[in-house]
């Protein structure tokens, strides 16, 4: 069944040592990354507004697989978030692939549908390698447990019958025992159509290791991303989205860091 790819993200790895000391000082670096950033894209875009100024979520993520990392290996992620405010909690499973059309050709309902946000996204890197990603998100309990395969596969039963191998009483695993404590800073956007408006909206997401000092982060993420519901994405308006990214990987060295891995990527290879 077709999807619609409902949004299109951008995401670029920075330089994580630019963003080390408190919350202030986090906040004055996220400030300075906007001025700068801004200024090289001027002659792009339409307009710029706001400030990277807002602290909008803080929450602990965890990635969870079998110790051999069936769903790594076979292109699923499954994720679990606690928002560190409310302590809600919640999962999401993701099958990305760079061809689109075995990205969408699956299931990915959570069991209870109406418990379930289902999205069907583009991610897009530097220089611009692209992933289409599908996925559902869903709240659990404070009590839920997440030990075997038969817990994501419950939740998502297409999980069962599309992933190879999978065995219900295969152990789950908090991938290398790593939990990120997450800050994800908003308030900057950008204009990126006319008529009609497409405004981008824009995020830095800084992780720390919540086993370790809250004021060295491990990995920081910029990205901006613009949304149609029905996938009408006109060519001038990528063209300027393009043209951003291009500016964030050539006219800010200082700032950007193109061989840092993704936050995925570093969950898993971390040592």
């Amino acid at each position: 069944m077709k999807q619609n790819v409902i949004s299109r993200e951008y995401k670029v790895m920075l330089q994580r040592i630019r963003f080390m000391g408190s919350i202030t000082t986090l906040l004055q670096q996220a400030g300075a990354f906007w001025v700068d950033f801004k200024h090289s894209i001027e002659d792009v875009v339409y307009d710029t507004d706001g400030n990277l100024d807002q602290i909008e979520k803080e929450r602990s993520i965890r990635f969870y697989d079998s110790s051999d990392q069936r769903l790594r290996n076979n292109n699923y992620v499954f994720r679990e978030r606690v928002n560190l405010r409310t302590r809600e909690r919640e999962v999401t499973l993701k099958y990305r692939h760079p061809d689109r059309y075995i990205s969408q050709d699956r299931d990915m309902s959570a069991a209870k549908r109406k418990k379930g946000k289902t999205k069907f996204e583009e991610d897009i890197k530097l220089p611009f390698l692209k992933l289409y990603s599908f996925s559902t998100k869903q709240p659990i309990s404070e009590r839920k447990k997440l030990n075997t395969l038969a817990d994501p596969g419950k939740l998502y039963p297409d999980l069962s019958t599309r992933l190879p191998g999978y065995q219900a009483d295969e152990p789950l695993q908090i991938v290398n025992n790593f939990t990120a404590r997450e800050l994800v800073i908003t308030g900057a956007m950008l204009k990126i159509g006319k008529r009609p408006k497409v405004r981008a909206s824009c995020a830095l997401v800084v992780w720390y290791d919540a086993a370790d000092s809250a004021e060295a982060p491990i990995v920081v993420e910029f990205s901006f991303k613009y949304e149609n519901e029905q996938e009408d994405y006109a060519g001038a308006v990528a063209q300027r989205a393009y043209e951003v990214l291009r500016r964030l990987g050539d006219a800010l060295p200082d700032w950007v860091d193109t061989a840092g891995p993704t936050k995925t990527a570093y969950v898993y290879t971390k040592a």
